[in-house]
């Protein structure tokens, strides 16, 4: 007897291979990361073919393999259709996605990283897609903690008021006392600093409108892909596929 487990997850990834079949990678609640193959599930009579979306909130039953685990059944607990029907929301929610991905190992639980998932496919699905991203990759980051230092000046430790420098190199913000001893040094205005504070500190359950403006978040962008890029030493293909959809609008 094949010996089975069940999970709940959100499909993170899906690969195809063969002629119907697919590497799915889920970001589960009870392991974290793991890479199932599903049989046959590019079939349109297969049942897995409507679970087994990217984006999708699901429970699945997989049954253990030498080297990799199938999945068996799978049944959608939430659809976001609209993730896949709007492109700059599927861009923006495939970069979180990608992020996620991309810095996390297989079979590692980290429950944070699932709640957080799950809870922003409503935001992204609902919201503007771009800030939603933004929000949770500062979350993310924060979680996971390769997230700079926002509020504190890294040298000195104390709290940054005003205008201040922020140094990926030294790994965050930088008071004026300690300018002089950072390395590549760029401006940190107020209203930056802010802006990061209210994304680290949002609340997935409040319904309140989210604003910003939209220089505040085209900096907040900007930053975020560069430190991201530094740390992964690529571009993400998410960031890619922004910039063409854009460049049609």
């Amino acid at each position: 007897m094949m010996d089975a487990y069940t999970v709940e997850a959100v499909v993170l990834r899906t690969d195809d291979f063969g002629d119907a079949n697919r590497v799915v990678t889920l970001f589960t609640r009870e392991f974290g990361k793991l890479e199932v193959n599903a049989y046959g599930c590019r079939r349109a009579r297969s049942p897995l073919s409507g679970a087994l979306q990217m984006f999708n909130h699901i429970t699945a039953t997989i049954t253990r393999g030498a080297k990799v685990d199938t999945i068996r059944e799978a049944d959608v607990l939430n659809f976001y259709g609209e993730l896949t029907a709007d492109l700059e929301r599927l861009g923006y929610a495939s970069l979180l996605f990608e992020i996620v991905n991309r810095m996390t190992l297989p079979r590692q639980s980290e429950l944070e990283t699932f709640e957080l998932l799950r809870n922003a496919l409503p935001a992204l699905n609902r919201r503007n897609p771009r800030i939603a991203a933004l929000i949770g990759t500062c979350q993310f980051m924060e979680n996971s903690g390769v997230q700079l230092s926002f509020c504190r000046c890294v040298h000195c430790g104390r709290d940054i008021v005003g205008d201040a420098a922020i140094s990926l190199f030294d790994g965050g913000a930088v008071c004026p006392n300690c300018i002089d001893a950072a390395q590549d040094c760029r401006p940190y205005p107020e209203a930056l600093r802010l802006t990061f504070e209210t994304m680290l500190g949002f609340d997935w359950r409040d319904d309140t409108k989210l604003t910003f403006k939209s220089r505040q978040i085209d900096v907040a962008e900007k930053f975020f892909l560069e430190y991201i890029r530094g740390i992964m030493g690529d571009d993400l293909r998410s960031v890619q596929f922004l910039r063409d959809i854009h460049s049609l609008t």
